[in-house]
């Protein structure tokens, strides 16, 4: 009977142990089966010593580790270089859902631009017409809009272009340049062009008509044909006037003048200027008055700063002269301020409209075209005036109100930093 027993708790032992073993080696199966397949994947044989493989995964694992390190900081590189590109540069779908913004992108479209439509963040519809352009015709797509930028108005060159980056996976990447600058420049050299020709005209029209009225064979009336030779005369000298305003401003303007630069008496300007414009100013019955101390040196070219000077006095007495009520008078002071020389030239005219005060300096504007054009003006003195003032370094500025007049305040630095002879 014992030895019965003994058996059965033998068996039912070796019944455990077997069992322990069998999952045992059924563990090891597994593993061995994983190990082979981790042999297969790192490119070993089968039944490979599992810490070889190991250690093979392990150096696998810090290559991939490297690899994944050099991708993540070249995609950080190209975003930088792309963030520092001058032209907004956006990245869509298929679907037109941006994927990519770069800095510029961001400045010039709506907030939160990323996963949102094209269509939601550009407020010019023509944008839309040639992304869709683009889709259909599956080749790039160039065209300008224009867009308002913190309430600026702004013209852009836009190229959209498709790139297939996988099959099925398709991109578009918007590209916009800045052409504000040259658009404006062309406006202006349009309106330049615009306003030569009619300045040109009117006086060419007016000689064509007096030289016709004086071909004809029955005028014999002497006063009447003197009257037209003086009209010719006077539009004549008027259209001179113009060109060698203009020719002067585009000197100016291209660099194409010599200024000299040495150190000068203001005050020789002034006394100059004093003596051109008191017979002008009794003329228009306008009284002048001049202040300022014996020396205001300062580094600077004389005959600019005495044709600044003068054109703002002139400008001056003949606008005031217009003023119907009310005491006329000029008053041209100078004065050392610091490490500068300040002119004001202060008159009680009839002043400047405040709409018309922002286009004061600019080429051909006037506030009152005929009357100006009867005293003379060509609308570029005041702009030659700041063409100066600007090349001395210097500043102007105006206030002005109608019915009480306007004072102009030209700021010189005493001292240039420049070479004393210079063509700008």
């Amino acid at each position: 009977m014992f030895l019965e027993v003994s058996t059965i708790l033998i068996t039912i032992i070796l019944l455990i142990i077997i069992a322990y073993f069998r999952k045992k080696l059924s563990k090891m199966k597994i593993y061995k089966e994983a190990l082979n397949k981790l042999a297969q994947l790192i490119e070993e044989e089968k039944d490979s010593p599992p810490l070889y493989i190991a250690e093979k995964i392990r150096k696998k694992i810090t290559k991939l580790e490297e690899e994944n390190y050099d991708l993540e900081l070249s995609l950080k590189n190209h975003l930088t270089i792309l963030n520092n590109i001058v032209d907004p540069i956006i990245i869509t779908k298929k679907d037109g859902t941006i994927t990519f913004a770069n800095n510029e992108a961001r400045k010039i479209t709506r907030p939160g631009i990323e996963e949102r439509k094209v269509y939601e963040v550009f407020e010019d519809y023509y944008v839309n017409q040639m992304f869709d352009e683009t889709i259909n015709n599956k080749s790039l797509t160039s065209g300008e809009i224009n867009i308002f930028v913190n309430g600026e108005k702004k013209y852009y060159e836009v190229k959209i272009v498709p790139v297939t980056l996988e099959q099925n996976n398709e991109r578009f990447i918007i590209v916009l340049h800045d052409v504000t600058q040259e658009r404006v420049l062309e406006n202006v050299r349009k309106e330049f062009i615009s306003n030569v020709s009619h300045e040109l005209r009117t006086p060419l029209t007016s000689i064509h008509g007096y030289a016709e009225a004086l071909l004809e064979d029955d005028l014999e009336d002497k006063e009447l044909i003197r009257k037209f030779l003086s009209i010719i005369e006077s539009e004549a000298a008027r259209m001179t006037r113009l060109i060698n305003d203009l020719l002067d401003l585009e000197k100016l303007e291209s660099g194409n003048t010599q200024f000299v630069f040495e150190k000068i008496n203001f005050t020789e300007v002034l006394e100059h200027v004093r003596n051109i414009i008191e017979p002008l100013a009794k003329d228009y019955q306008v009284e002048v008055e001049f202040v300022y101390p014996d020396e205001l040196y300062l580094v600077g070219d004389k005959d600019r700063l005495t044709q600044m000077t003068l054109n703002l006095v002139d400008n001056a007495i003949k606008y005031t002269s217009l003023k119907e009520k009310g005491k006329k008078k000029v008053t041209v002071e100078a004065w050392k301020e610091n490490n500068s020389i300040k002119l004001v030239v202060k008159d009680t005219g009839v002043g400047i409209p405040e709409k018309a005060q922002k286009k004061l300096f600019e080429r051909f504007y006037r506030v009152d075209k005929a009357r100006s054009r009867k005293m003379g003006g060509t609308g570029l003195g005041l702009s030659i005036v700041k063409t100066i003032v600007e090349k001395h370094n210097g500043v102007i500025e105006f206030t002005s109100k109608e019915g009480v007049g306007t004072k102009f305040v030209v700021t010189l630095p005493i001292n240039r930093e420049e070479d004393n002879n210079e063509t700008v």
